[in-house]
């Protein structure tokens, strides 16, 4: 079944995640006949370069396979190349899992020697080196800008 006649992918920004009461962070939410389906949640970080972590992709058991993980990875990932800076992926999707190898397939990295950690839009002058012992991470998180 597809959705693209019934469907949106609404963006909430930092600063309107804390106007809710909501962490402060980058959403995009897919949107269909009215009910979110499914999300990407985003934060950014400065260190150890500018970059954004995707925090969360999800979606509902019941539309999976159907392509709506592509759809808002295409906000994501445009989201992404619009600001000129990386997007992070920590403990991505594990092998077993129907979507084992999305991220792969849209020109996500893994980075060599880590446990499932994937990059897009990483710089080509800098080496991936740079994530050695990267990990899941709330701190240093820059919300007042709104980035």
């Amino acid at each position: 079944m597809s959705f693209e006649n019934h469907e949106k992918i609404d963006y909430t920004s930092p600063k309107e995640s804390i106007e809710k009461g909501e962490p402060p962070q980058h959403r995009f939410d897919l949107i269909v006949n009215g009910e979110i389906i499914g999300a990407a949640e985003i934060n950014y970080f400065s260190k150890p370069l500018p970059l954004y972590q995707l925090t969360a992709l999800y979606v509902d058991f019941e539309q999976k396979g159907k392509g709506c993980a592509s759809r808002i990875l295409d906000r994501v990932e445009e989201f992404l190349k619009k600001r000129n800076k990386p997007g992070i992926l920590v403990d991505a999707i594990m092998e077993e899992d129907q979507a084992s190898g999305l991220y792969a397939r849209r020109g996500w990295v893994e980075v060599p020697n880590s446990l499932g950690l994937y990059v897009f839009n990483w710089p080509k002058n800098i080496s991936l080196d740079i994530l050695n012992g990267y990990s899941y991470k709330y701190s240093d998180m820059n919300i007042r800008k709104g980035k």
